[in-house]
């Protein structure tokens, strides 16, 4: 986690991003990041001393309705320790993880799911979908650390996702302090098919 090529490619990967510039409730943003700024997150970090800051709550419509989600933005150091995070944890259940398992991985999307259906299921003629209504709102965070726990011994590390997941949020100038869910968002979606697989 305290090496900076890992940093670099967390940076590349969430600056393409359109979203990488949007402010959180300050005007820290991934624009204009530098290897000093880093130093100084990795600096805090190995000295515990990094703090999350909470999310700016937004809203935005649903693509299959007109339903509002919410949305916590990060500052641009949270957005790239979490993107930082995901991309460890993404390394260490990556090549455990089910090979019938599609959402939240790399190259994989319900079209791959649909492919390995078409090519596997021949002959079915029903298939039900399920959706857990608000599963990553109300996700509860002690049981999350409790399936990292089984595959990470790095307490630093767990302790780091435990400060993530009580980030809190904002919203219209009121701190909200989070007890359950996960933040919503590519950053976390590693710890989200973790939670799939179990």
């Amino acid at each position: 986690m305290y090496q900076k090529e890992i940093w670099s490619e967390a940076y590349a990967r969430i600056y393409s991003n359109k979203g990488a510039i949007t402010r959180g409730v300050n005007e820290n943003t991934l624009d204009g990041f530098s290897s000093e700024r880093v130093e100084n997150i990795i600096s805090k970090l190995t000295e515990n001393k990094y703090k999350f800051t909470s999310a700016r709550r937004t809203y935005i419509t649903k693509r299959s309705s007109n339903k509002k989600r919410p949305l916590g933005i990060p500052t641009g150091d949270d957005k790239l320790v979490q993107e930082v995070a995901r991309i460890l944890l993404q390394r260490i259940y990556e090549p455990i993880f089910s090979d019938e398992s599609h959402g939240f991985r790399p190259q994989r999307s319900g079209h791959t799911a649909i492919r390995q259906i078409h090519k596997q299921w021949t002959g079915i003629k029903w298939f039900a979908e399920f959706d857990i209504r608000g599963f990553f709102d109300n996700m509860e965070h002690s049981l999350l650390v409790e399936l990292l726990e089984k595959k990470i011994d790095d307490k630093r590390f767990i302790k780091l996702i435990k400060c993530m997941l009580k980030a809190g949020y904002l919203e219209d100038f009121h701190y909200h302090p989070t007890y359950s869910g996960t933040p919503q968002g590519p950053s976390c979606a590693q710890a989200k098919g973790l939670e799939a697989e179990n």
